[in-house]
Parts: C-alpha cells; sequence; structure tokens
C-alpha cells in the first residue's frame, strides 16, 4: 500500500511540472533516542490550491551538515524532484552549512533546478527567530514570571500541568499564563490579604528554600508591561506558523511590526522596556536587519498580494528608515531589481512552453505563413536588393537593446493597477490565490512567479507536526520498529489525510473514513 501510493504521488507531483518548496526538521524519539530527518514539500497546483506532503521520515545517524544535504539530496532524487525554490529550516549552523554544500551539489542537475542560482534559496524558520528574541526578554523578566507563576500553581494545585510554563522553547504558554493571571489580578491580592494558606504556601520550602512570591505590585506592574508587547510576538507566531493555507506574503508585516516597536521600546521612559531592548534588537537584526540581513524573498511576497503591491512595502521602508530617506530608496530599488531578474529569468525558462502551446494553436498557421514570406524575401532581397530596414524590425532591435520591454511591461502593469480592495464576510480571510488564478491570463509568467512565492514556508511548523504523530508511534511499546516502517508509517498516515484533498472528494462516507482507519491499523501491525 506504502509503495502503491508513493508511485501515485510520485507521478502526480511529476505531472504538475511546477517548481516546489521544502520545509525539513530533525527530531529524536524520547524512548529509542533514534533521530530523523522530515521533509516535507510545499507547492500550488494546477488548480491553484496550496499543497502539503511529507516526502520522507528519514533516520540520521548524526545532526552534521554533511549529513543533512546528503538526505536532501537522496530524497528528492528519490522523488525525481529537480526544480526548487526555498528551503525553509531552523537557525542550526549545521543546517546553513549543511544548504550551502546542496546548492552546490543540486545547482547541477540541470541549468533551472534553482532560482537565480540559489542565493535566496535558504529561507530560515521565522517562528524559531521570534523565540529567540522573546526568550532574551523573558529573561529579563525571570523572577517576576516565577512569583505568577507560583501563584497559579497554588490556585490549581497541580504541578504536573504547571510543568508547561518551564518550558522555555515554549514561550507562548507563558504568554498565555500571564495574560489569563492577569484579568485575576485583584483576586490574586484578595488572597494575600485574606488566605492564610496561600500565604503559607509561600513560607514553604522546595528545595531548601522558600518559594518567590507571592506576588506584588511592582511584579504585576512589571508584567503588565511586558505582556502588551509580547503579544505582537505571539500575533506574528501565529501568522507565520500557518502551513495549511499561504501566509508568506503577511511574514514582513509581522516583521516591521516587531522591528517599529522595538525602535520605540528604545525610546521609552520605562527604564525597564528599553534595558530589554538592547538584547532583544541584537537577536532582531542578526537575522531581520532589513537592508544586510533579512532574506529579501519575504519582502518581494509581500508584493505579490494584490491588496498591497509596492505601496505597503514602500510604506513599511519609510517608516522604518524616513520618508525619502536613501536607505529607504535603496530599498525599493532592491526589492523592483530582485522582481525584474525574476521575472527575466522565468520568462527563459518557459520559452519552451510558450513555443509548444502556439504551435498546438490553429492560430499559429498564420505565423507559419509569415515567416515562409520572411524567409522567401529575404533570400530574393540578397540575390536581387541590397538590404533595407524595416520598421518593425527596428522596433524588435530596440525593445530587446532595452532588455525586454515585454517581460518589464507585465510586472510594470500589474505594480501600476490600483491596489485590491475587497470586502469579506467578518470572520473570513481574502483568497490571494484565487486572485491570481483569475488573473494568470492577464500576467502569465509573473503568475508563475507567484505560485511560488506563495507556496514559499516562512517556518518550518509543518515538518514539526509529523513529529507530534511520530512520537504517539514510536511509543514505549513500538520501540522496535525498523526505520523503515517509523517512515512508512508517518508517510502514510499524512497521505491518507491529504488523500480527499488530492482526489478533489468534498466528503467521505461512513464506509470510506472506517476503511482508512482499518488500513492505518493494519500498517502499524505491519500488514502493508
Amino acid at each position: 500500500m506504502y509503495v502503491a501510493r508513493k508511485a501515485s504521488l510520485k507521478e502526480w507531483i511529476s505531472s504538475q511540472q511546477h517548481r516546489v518548496s521544502l520545509t525539513t526538521d530533525i527530531w529524536t524519539a524520547n524512548v529509542t533516542k533514534a533521530s530523523y530527518m522530515v521533509i516535507t514539500v510545499h507547492f500550488v497546483d494546477a488548480d491553484w490550491r496550496l499543497r502539503k506532503l511529507i516526502l520522507g521520515f528519514k533516520h540520521i545517524t548524526d545532526h552534521k551538515s554533511n549529513m543533512i544535504s546528503k538526505v536532501l539530496l537522496d530524497c528528492l532524487a528519490e522523488w525525481g524532484i529537480e526544480k526548487l525554490f526555498t528551503i525553509t529550516v531552523d537557525n542550526a549552523t549545521a543546517n546553513s552549512i549543511g544548504l550551502k554544500k546542496f546548492i552546490d551539489e543540486f545547482k547541477l542537475l540541470r541549468h533551472d533546478s534553482l532560482v537565480l542560482g540559489g542565493y535566496y534559496m535558504h529561507m530560515r524558520c521565522c517562528a524559531h527567530i521570534i523565540n529567540l528574541i522573546v526568550q532574551d526578554g523573558l529573561t529579563k523578566l525571570g523572577r517576576n514570571i516565577t512569583v505568577v507563576r507560583n501563584g497559579v500553581q497554588y490556585v490549581r494545585f497541580s504541578t504536573s500541568r504547571c510543568d508547561t510554563f518551564e518550558l522555555k522553547v515554549v514561550w507562548s504558554s507563558t504568554y498565555l499564563m500571564l495574560t489569563r493571571a492577569m484579568k485575576f489580578k485583584l483576586a490574586f491580592q484578595k488572597m494575600e490579604d485574606e488566605d492564610k494558606l496561600y500565604n503559607d504556601y509561600f513560607m514553604e520550602l522546595k528545595n531548601g528554600a522558600k518559594q518567590k512570591g507571592p506576588p506584588t505590585y511592582s511584579n504585576w506592574r512589571a508584567i503588565e508591561r511586558f505582556v502588551k508587547f509580547l503579544g505582537l510576538f505571539y500575533t506574528a507566531t501565529l501568522v507565520v506558523s500557518a502551513s495549511t493555507k499561504g501566509c508568506s506574503y503577511k511574514c514582513y508585516g509581522e516583521i516591521v511590526t516587531i522591528e517599529k516597536n522595538l525602535t520605540n521600546m528604545s525610546t521609552s521612559y520605562d527604564k525597564e522596556l528599553s534595558k530589554m531592548h538592547v538584547e532583544m534588537r541584537e537577536k532582531f537584526s542578526k537575522y531581520w536587519e532589513g537592508i544586510k540581513n533579512i532574506n529579501k524573498m519575504l519582502i518581494v511576497a509581500s508584493v505579490f498580494d494584490p491588496r498591497q503591491k509596492m505601496q505597503f512595502a514602500t510604506m513599511c521602508f519609510e517608516k522604518l528608515y524616513g520618508k525619502d530617506s536613501k536607505d529607504a530608496k535603496d530599498m525599493c530599488t532592491s526589492v523592483l531589481n530582485l522582481m525584474k531578474d525574476m521575472l527575466v529569468e522565468y520568462t527563459y525558462y518557459n520559452k519552451g512552453s510558450s513555443t509548444q502551446s502556439s504551435q498546438s494553436n490553429p492560430s499559429s498557421s498564420t505565423a507559419q505563413d509569415q515567416f515562409i514570406f520572411d524567409s522567401l524575401s529575404s533570400d530574393i532581397a540578397e540575390d536581387v536588393v541590397p538590404e533595407f530596414e524595416r520598421m518593425d524590425d527596428a522596433y524588435s532591435d530596440l525593445v530587446s537593446s532595452k532588455g525586454g520591454g515585454e517581460m518589464k511591461d507585465e510586472l510594470d502593469i500589474y505594480l501600476k493597477y490600483e491596489t485590491e480592495t475587497p470586502k469579506t464576510l467578518p470572520g473570513s480571510e481574502w483568497d490571494v490565490l484565487s486572485w491570481w488564478r483569475l488573473n494568470s491570463q492577464k500576467f502569465p509568467i509573473l503568475s508563475k512567479i507567484a505560485k511560488d512565492f506563495l507556496a514559499m514556508q516562512v517556518s518550518s511548523v509543518a515538518s514539526e507536526e509529523a513529529f507530534n504523530n511520530s512520537g504517539r508511534i514510536l511509543s514505549a511499546y513500538r520501540s522496535c520498529l525498523s526505520h523503515y516502517i517509523v517512515e512508512v508509517l508517518i508517510c502514510t498516515k499524512q497521505w491518507i489525510k491529504q488523500d480527499m484533498k488530492i482526489n478533489d472528494k468534498d466528503c467521505h462516507s461512513n464506509s470510506q473514513i472506517l476503511a482508512d482507519i482499518e488500513l492505518f491499523d493494519n500498517l502499524q501491525r505491519g500488514k502493508f
């Protein structure tokens, strides 16, 4: 079953003939301590719907760059994928080195395997970067958070539940705990005044020392100031972590929102917030400093939202660097130049497909007749009369000398059109992919670029989801499963979930649902 499904999916992906983006991450099983690398593919299909499939759940012997590069190359060769747009990974040094080695090998497969030589292919996980920035801020609030957490722990009286708050990587749980605790600030203060057990709780010894708390007025003030600011990061994490719908065009807006408020934080009259800004800003600039360190693909992606185009990016540059400033103008120029370079490259690579379509068109007979006539005329001209200058030929030469006016026109026309102002129902979201599907004939090349940008992932959350399933599959009772069987179970389960979407089925009957459950049970027993 696994082999058959894999073969059909491989054929289906090949039939799409599109460039794809990847997300990948590494996970170590708690029970077996074996490490696995998951590779997930993302692309927009012929019907302009975003697709996501796990290509492999590969066992790896180490986390070094050579292993990462080799597993990626082998997995893509296994699936016959030869054209990539971006690969999204977390910020480990081994990933950066591994992707450099991967690019050097992969671009040898074919001349169009990577866009612009793979210079922008490496996409750092935005959710991970946000996590790094927030951790620096939470460190400064360590004691304030601890005393509030201890107060919450007393109320809930469940240490196991409060263990979640100790996880440094899951800072969002700390944020949610603090926001909820803030709503009951007066209740905590009343308990301190009237509840003897509450006060005795903080006198108890834990590891030879009294517990910190109860939370005081100054603790609540410090928490209140930072929680409002932390909300920006929480919202940004939710935006960039969406993997079922395209979110690449939203990412730059979240980055600028964070940067602008970090700048405001530095000039705050609040000394504590001003101190937090220094370390948080340093971490931000390391990955997202606008002029040097940010991957400009994140900015270009925002331009492919018809509601924003270059107007939004230009506004962001002016907010950050000042209106009419040199830096703002330079950023606008660099983004436009990047889009023009991509348009030139995509136009060149799509010449073959456009030629084939024109040959299959009945109206192409006129073009063929004209070609024969021109050939005969040129032969006669060489023998009878000197070469004459034709105005249509002169214009073609003029267009060519200016670097391809038609290619620039497609981008210019898109940018010169007024931005879209669609009306949506409350709770619903405007579908950017649908707009590009409807306008793909108007922008034949630009729409192909839009497909790749809208499928680009800005976080590796899509790959991390596989680890939730693997944790259940690799339980203590299944610790003897071979690495191949683990991959079969993980991949097949995800493929079954995607089956309904791939086959364009709106719903499953009860019998179909039961059949899928029975199939997965058989897979877990090794019957496949």
